[in-house]
């Protein structure tokens, strides 16, 4: 038997739990927040931090890097936008005793948000004037944003990039009928706070399509088209027809929706909780048939054989999911079967948060695993998790190419962890390619 794999690199410069990872899309940057509401950027290429201090009151709920700035989501209710991280990097040592804030970034603007929940944003680019209504204002890209709504933490609204308008609120709302009005303080309608949010703009259908996990377990699929954003939308005062139309709902964990993740093009969702459940979700599916689909057709629930998972993530690639654990190890599972591919141990407590590195541009592979039974595809996935070892030194005034450097994989197919132990790790995984599993 091999011996259990081992990170090639240990970040120790955050001295309260980890909560929030995000891989620049170069992969020449490493973002991390704790629950102090410290940030910590670490530049990938000598592996040395550049920047750290305390952006949030809060702890840090999510960080995205957005058009070359960082995006932060703090428990301080603000969402903060900063200007770019400025060349050269300038890389320091860190006290290991105290936490000393050096620079961080400069602050460009802040979107007052609801951080009741536990809940992040979600953004996705969309294409340029088609939410902001004024032409002509230049070649600023645009997104959308999801978050929970300032005025009831089960409901979602929705944002435009860079203008930081409301285009649409409460999207998620479900009118009342006379009937449940009258009926007892058990409201089927309500779902609990909205606990996890992923919205992705579909090109080939000109839609956004929005997926939400709740406190309740249930997780619910909507969509609208990518022109209603031109128009500013409230579900609680409209008397029209819904912009966002919900396509599917249904409950798959007894336990609130600790984790969820979708693929880019969110044909496939997975959702895990405080329950032993790898729940997936065929929401390409629902997008094609839109609503009336059984339950049966969309969700499958698949046992970890663990019980307390807490995070999730899945690879670029479509081809393999990550479950963080209460028990500080890290599940690995195909995507297209479920089936576990191994287990990622270095982490003392709850792994709170698990990533990807970004990919090259490549063919995704189907879900399905393009008629190969599940025991091949798994044994292929799984041929991939050897890690590597590594230096904690490479050259600054040198870019990594793509070939292996002191033994651990190029950047693209790099992971990493944070955990209650205040710790994040780089775990580097061998490339994928078809016929190259061993017997």
């Amino acid at each position: 038997m091999p011996p259990p794999p081992t990170p090639f690199h240990l970040l120790r410069a955050h001295h309260s739990p980890l909560s929030a990872l995000h891989f620049n899309p170069s992969n020449t940057l490493l973002y991390s927040g704790d629950q102090d509401g410290y940030i910590s950027i670490l530049d990938l290429r000598v592996r040395r931090v550049v920047a750290y201090w305390q952006a949030h009151e809060g702890g840090v709920l999510g960080l995205e890097e957005w058009e070359g700035g960082l995006i932060s989501h703090g428990r301080d209710n603000l969402i903060h936008f900063y200007q770019p991280l400025k060349r050269p990097y300038v890389s320091f040592g860190l006290s290991t005793n105290a936490k000393s804030s050096k620079p961080g970034l400069e602050l460009k603007r802040s979107l007052p948000t609801n951080a009741l929940n536990f809940c992040r944003f979600s953004i996705t680019a969309i294409p340029s004037n088609v939410a902001d209504g004024e032409k002509g204002k230049g070649k600023e890209k645009e997104a959308i944003m999801a978050v929970p709504s300032l005025t009831d933490s089960e409901l979602i609204d929705i944002y435009h990039i860079p203008s930081l308008r409301r285009i649409h609120a409460s999207v998620n709302l479900t009118p009342k009928t006379q009937e449940q009005i009258a009926a007892s303080s058990s409201d089927p309608t309500r779902s609990g706070l909205v606990m996890s949010l992923h919205i992705v703009y579909l090109p080939d259908s000109s839609r956004l399509a929005l997926a939400a996990g709740y406190e309740d377990g249930r997780v619910e699929l909507f969509a609208a088209p990518l022109s209603a954003t031109s128009t500013n939308w409230d579900a609680r005062m409209s008397s029209g027809p819904k912009v966002w139309e919900r396509l599917w709902v249904e409950k798959g964990h007894n336990e609130a929706v600790m984790g969820m993740a979708v693929d880019k093009g969110m044909k496939w969702g997975w959702s895990v909780s405080a329950d032993h459940r790898l729940v997936r979700y065929d929401f390409g599916k629902v997008l094609d048939a839109g609503t009336g689909l059984g339950n049966d057709d969309v969700m499958r629930a698949h046992s970890t054989k663990q019980i307390g998972n807490s995070s999730i993530a899945v690879a670029p690639d479509g081809r393999v999911v990550a479950v963080g654990g209460w028990d500080g190890k890290i599940r690995l599972f195909s995507a297209a079967t479920t089936k576990p591919l191994g287990t990622l141990s270095t982490h003392r407590d709850t792994v709170h948060v698990v990533t990807f590195a970004n990919s090259r541009p490549a063919p995704v592979l189907s879900i399905e695993g393009e008629g190969k039974d599940d025991d091949e595809i798994s044994k292929e996935i799984a041929s991939t998790l050897e890690i590597g070892d590594g230096d904690d030194t490479i050259n600054s005034d040198e870019e990594e190419e793509d070939e292996e450097m002191d033994g651990v994989p190029p950047k693209e197919r790099w992971f990493a962890s944070g955990g209650k132990d205040t710790k994040v790790a780089l775990w580097g995984l061998m490339e994928f390619a078809a016929g190259s599993a061993s017997g």
